[in-house]
């Protein structure tokens, strides 16, 4: 596998299919290359959103996944608030702060290879987290309660931040996640990274080959619906306002699974749809844990520090790996609001 910017989509197909090939060896000597000093001053889009009239319980800032972007939080779709976290976040008295990260939408796009990485955004994420509690991320004030939701690659960054810096959220929502992500059709091989700028040229024309995206609704619906359980809409609205992610970020996706937590403590819980193609290869309920245990509860194992009465799993019926666009979507963010309130965040 080719360490450089491929030059062409014909250089990026070659390069995928010896990193998913039967004994590949390029996920190995990804996870022991060496490391690399990353800085910079880059630029990040926020939204943030809040309840209309209480003051704010606390805040929810949160990770979207490959693919996604800010949006993915705020989902409006077919004249209703269902498919938004952040107006169900509102209506129960939490704001919400999410972002396009690193190299994504409206945010700045270095290297895509060589900067754009899980570990370099773990970093961001603390150093948000941190704005937060001391009041000084823009006029959002000081928030003594902010909550992690990640969702997808944004739910591994959020395993690397729990690592890192155990204390900076008082909770994690890690939704499209488990720790069995899928590596063949089904998974990132079945995302059929396209050349951004290749796929849809009047969006991607100003960005390099280190950047790439899914390249046609199909794709879209295989990594993230699960039929019938969305509307036409969805789906298109999906494939018309999704981002690009770099070829960094999809190599060093799993990186943060290998890290230590046993330092972290806090209530966590996990959500991911029953049919999550890239984290369940599409059946959540196929597992070798035994008993009523599901595909999530092998993300127990990655958070040894947390009590069993503050670890928890919510499996959202007849979904796919992209919650927010399915008709469960609204319910499973209840889910995530009674979690807070049963952990007294």
């Amino acid at each position: 596998m080719s360490h450089t910017i491929p030059s062409s989509q014909q250089v990026l197909v070659e390069s995928t299919i010896e990193q998913f090939a039967a004994g590949s060896t390029v996920q190995a000597q990804i996870a022991t290359a060496h490391n690399t000093s990353v800085s910079g001053t880059y630029s990040l889009y926020f939204e943030y959103c809040e309840p209309k009239t209480a003051t704010p319980a606390g805040i929810f800032q949160t990770h979207h996944g490959l693919v996604g972007n800010a949006a993915y939080w705020n989902v409006q779709l077919d004249n209703k608030t269902d498919n938004s976290f952040a107006e169900s976040a509102a209506a129960a008295g939490w704001s919400t702060l999410s972002y396009d990260r690193l190299g994504v939408g409206n945010s700045s796009h270095p290297n895509g290879l060589t900067t754009v990485q899980i570990n370099y955004e773990i970093a961001q994420s603390i150093g948000i987290a941190q704005a937060l509690r001391n009041g000084y991320l823009s006029d959002l004030g000081k928030w003594s309660k902010v909550v992690g939701v990640g969702h997808s690659y944004g739910s591994n960054l959020l395993t690397g931040v729990a690592a890192i810096n155990p204390g900076v959220f008082d909770a994690l929502v890690l939704t499209g996640f488990t720790n069995n992500a899928t590596q063949g059709p089904l998974g990132l091989a079945g995302f059929s990274s396209t050349i951004a700028s290749v796929a849809y040229p009047s969006r991607f024309s100003s960005l390099g080959n280190d950047y790439v995206i899914t390249p046609s609704v199909s794709a879209d619906q295989l990594g993230f619906f699960h039929y019938p359980n969305y509307t036409q809409s969805a789906l298109e609205l999906f494939t018309t306002t999704k981002s690009e992610y770099s070829l960094g970020q999809q190599n060093s996706i799993a990186g943060p699974l290998k890290l230590n937590r046993s330092n972290y403590t806090n209530p966590t819980l996990v959500v991911t749809g029953a049919n999550d193609a890239p984290y369940c290869a599409a059946d959540c309920s196929v597992t070798s844990l035994g008993g009523n245990k599901t595909q999530l509860d092998t993300a127990r194992t990655l958070y040894p520090g947390v009590a069993d009465s503050a670890f928890e799993t919510f499996v959202v019926p007849a979904t796919g790996h992209g919650i927010n666009y399915h008709e469960t979507a609204y319910a499973a963010y209840q889910e995530i609001i009674a979690f807070i309130k049963r952990q007294n965040v």
